[in-house]
Parts: structure tokens; sequence; C-alpha cells
């Protein structure tokens, strides 16, 4: 097996606010630059390995944690050395495949095997895929509770945004992380944005929720992130 020792740098981190920027499935569209800015932050050593592996021969700009940055990964691949026959493991195998059926042919009749078929495996279901939107004009107002580590709820802003992301009403919950606010539908009301001081962002769309009552928004606390282009280097390459 072949282990390559890896180390992901950014030389020139990015300075772009990321609440700026434009969510988008593997992270956010940084429209300085024109691209996307890939989250490395929630992703595992596997998959951080395998996105990178997957767009060796691109530029690729991420955001990072230090700690993932002052660290080194493992990359294992199986190699063949030059010893290897493949052919050989073929007829290998054919030849133990022909002697254990010939074997059997030559033992004594055995009682059949009971098969318990209590297992019952989950029907497979294939087609197009249809993407539910909630359509919620019939509702007065978008009501939740946000939760924050600190309970700094004067310092937290809950901003109700139209389809082109402009604000039209901004709020603070109350001491509890509650909050209310009345919906008029002419302004064409789409999402929450929900902010503070040392959290990160949430953005929450209306069409993505059943319902716009009883919501339920978790402020993270926001960590220390690098973002801009990646270097990989390859610090050397063994064989167990």
């Amino acid at each position: 097996m072949k282990s390559k020792s890896i180390r992901y740098s950014i030389q020139n981190p990015c300075d772009e606010s990321w609440n700026d920027m434009k969510p988008e499935v593997t992270g956010r569209f940084c429209g300085s630059c024109e691209k996307t800015v890939v989250d490395f932050t929630s992703m595992s050593d596997f998959l951080i390995i395998h996105y990178m592996e997957k767009h060796k021969e691109e530029k690729v700009c991420g955001r990072f944690t230090k700690p993932q940055l002052n660290r080194v990964y493992q990359l294992k691949q199986p190699v063949f050395t030059p010893t290897f026959d493949l052919r050989a493991v073929v007829l290998g195998l054919a030849l133990t495949t022909f002697s254990a059926v010939h074997s059997f042919g030559q033992t004594e009749p055995q009682e059949p095997v009971k098969v318990d078929t209590t297992f019952q495996v989950e029907p497979v279901i294939v087609g197009k895929i249809a993407v539910h939107h909630f359509n919620h004009e019939k509702e007065s107002k978008v009501s939740g509770t946000i939760w924050a580590s600190r309970k700094d709820f004067n310092q937290i802003f809950v901003q109700l945004k139209d389809v082109n992301g402009a604000v039209l009403k901004t709020i603070h919950p109350d001491s509890k992380g509650n909050f209310s606010i009345d919906l008029n539908w002419k302004l064409n009301p789409a999402s929450l944005n929900v902010s503070g001081p040392n959290y990160e962002n949430q953005e929450l769309y209306f069409s993505s929720v059943r319902s716009l009552s009883g919501i339920q928004i978790n402020l993270l606390d926001e960590i220390e992130m690098i973002r801009g282009e990646i270097l990989q280097g390859d610090i050397n390459i063994t064989e167990d």
C-alpha cells in the first residue's frame, strides 16, 4: 500500500466577507473572484482529501480552520509491484473454483439449508426527483426561537428580507431568544437573516420550511477561519 503525506496551505488569505457571499451546496460564491469558496471546516479528513484529489488539476479556493492547515493528511493508495502477476492470480482463482466444484460433486447429498426470509429489503424507488417549495401566503407572521451560547440576545439582529435580498425589517429577539415579525406579502418577504457579533450568519429561506411559526435557529460561534487559494504539498511517499 502506497502512502503519501499531504499538507495544504493558503499563502494569500482572502479578505472578502464570508457572510456577504452567496450560499451554495459546497460553500459560498465569492463575487470578487467569481468562484466558489469550498467550506472544508466541517469535512472529515477523508472528504477533504477526496475533494482535493478529484480537483487537483484545478485552482481550488477553500475555507479552513487553523488546526486543519497546521497538520499533515495521509493518502493511501493501492500499488502493484513489478512482481505482481495478475494473470497468475486469475488462474489461481479459476483452479480454486474448479477444485471446489469437483470436491462438492464427490460429497454425499446434504440437507437443504433453510433461509431466513424475515428480513425484508426496503424497495428502491427510481424516477425524476421533485423539489417541494412551500407556500406561506396564508400565514400572517414569522416567529420562532434563537439559540445562542452567550444569551446576548440584545446584540443579535433578525432581518426580514425580500426575494431580492433587500431588508424589509430588523428586530432584536427578546431576553429568551423569541422573535415574531408580521408579514406583508405585497412586499414579497422571502427569508430571514440572523446575525450577531462573533456568530456565524444564518440564512433561512421560507420556501425550505413547512411552517413559519415555531422556527428554531441555532447560532454557531464564529471561529477563526482562513480562506484563499489552496496549495498542496506532497511531503513524502512510503510503501507499507
